[in-house]
């Protein structure tokens, strides 16, 4: 298949992060099937990928300026894929911009969702909720397919099941792992992963959890303190954002990492979290507060599962220090928890439903 992957604005931070290594993980595993695969980007700066198209436009000078410097980007970019003559278009989920619905007169397009994305623009204010809502079913009306990370967001965003779905977790290329070995911390040191604004990261739930016990280290990464309201307890480390390889030092001296902890505040309790899948490839114990897609059955005693609920972290605050305690100088086995998250097997499903919508254009 000549596949073109196009993703629209997605901040150069996330790009260089997780979901750009998502991203590389599908070229690459789809390239190594034999099939040709693009990744046609717009973007508001140059993200780490050279050999791909990258349509570049100027984020500043307003909100006018910005969605017709957009729009001038994007109609560039429909115009390169036109060219390209794609068999199929896998695109990652964006905000609509003009006139992004010409893309499915070029090719079946199958949109990759990986939110609920109704809620999560409501968080934005009311300019961006109501764009969303009155442009979305540009994307998803005409789409020939949807890929899903959960069952859950299946029913959200296909609530009649009335086109092929596919449900894919994110999961990780086990050919490129490193286990990192256990620091030898005196007292245990937890770790949380994520992107200022989005309340459901629960950060401050983190934040309320260090102050009961000051004796343990908890480090956020992606927040500054100005991204946090009021005073942070001193065993509390914001270190801002950071880089791959910065991340990957502060993950080498931790403990516990810790999955997003308040889905609920999006109306999720289901998904399948990079950052989850990044520190057990590391081999770092985590604490997860929602339904794992593929890991709600493993029983293993490197993982805790707690509710997903607002009290989550405070009810259940000495059960995750006896869990930090525990897991001191342990390591995840791979061996265990592995076969649930190869990527290999899950980009294999990916394509033989690209297979089975490009059979049903015929």
């Amino acid at each position: 298949m000549r596949i073109a992957y196009v993703t629209i604005h997605i901040a150069p931070e996330i790009m260089k992060g997780g979901v750009g290594k998502k991203i590389k993980t599908h070229l690459k595993l789809w390239r190594e099937q034999g099939h040709d695969v693009t990744l046609f980007s717009l973007t508001p700066a140059e993200i780490p990928f050279p050999e791909e198209r990258l349509f570049l436009f100027d984020p500043g000078g307003g909100l006018l300026n910005r969605e017709i410097r957009r729009a001038s980007g994007l109609k560039r970019l429909l115009t390169a894929l036109r060219e390209h003559q794609p068999d199929i278009i896998y695109f990652r989920f964006g905000l609509y911009s003009y006139p992004l619905h010409r893309i499915h007169k070029i090719a079946p397009v199958v949109v990759d969702t990986n939110s609920n994305d109704v809620d999560e623009y409501r968080k934005k204010g009311a300019f961006f909720y109501w764009l969303n809502r009155f442009t979305r079913t540009f994307i998803f009306g005409p789409a020939s397919g949807v890929v899903s990370p959960s069952h859950e967001l299946v029913d959200i965003l296909v609530p009649k099941h009335d086109k092929p779905v596919c449900v894919v977790a994110n999961g990780v290329d086990l050919t490129d792992v490193e286990i990192l070995p256990a620091p030898k911390n005196e007292h245990p040191v937890l770790t949380l992963v994520g992107t200022p604004g989005m309340s459901w990261h629960g950060v401050d739930k983190l934040i309320e959890f260090a102050k009961l016990y000051p004796e343990i280290t908890v480090n956020i990464v992606g927040y500054a303190p100005k991204d946090v309201d009021g005073a942070v307890p001193s065993n509390v480390k914001l270190h801002g954002f950071l880089g791959r390889e910065q991340v990957q030092a502060v993950l080498a001296g931790t403990d516990v990492a810790c999955g997003t902890l308040a889905f609920h505040r999006n109306k999720m309790h289901e998904a399948s979290a990079l950052k989850v899948r990044e520190a057990l490839t590391f081999g770092i114990p985590v604490l997860i507060a929602f339904r794992d897609t593929d890991l709600h059955e493993v029983q293993v005693d490197t993982i805790m599962n707690i509710p997903n609920t607002e009290d989550n972290v405070i009810s259940h605050a000495k059960e995750i220090r006896d869990f930090a305690y525990a897991m001191m100088g342990k390591r995840v086995d791979l061996n265990v928890v592995g076969p649930y998250l190869d990527q290999r097997k899950k980009e294999q499903k990916r394509l033989a439903f690209f297979q089975e919508v490009l059979a049903k254009q015929k």
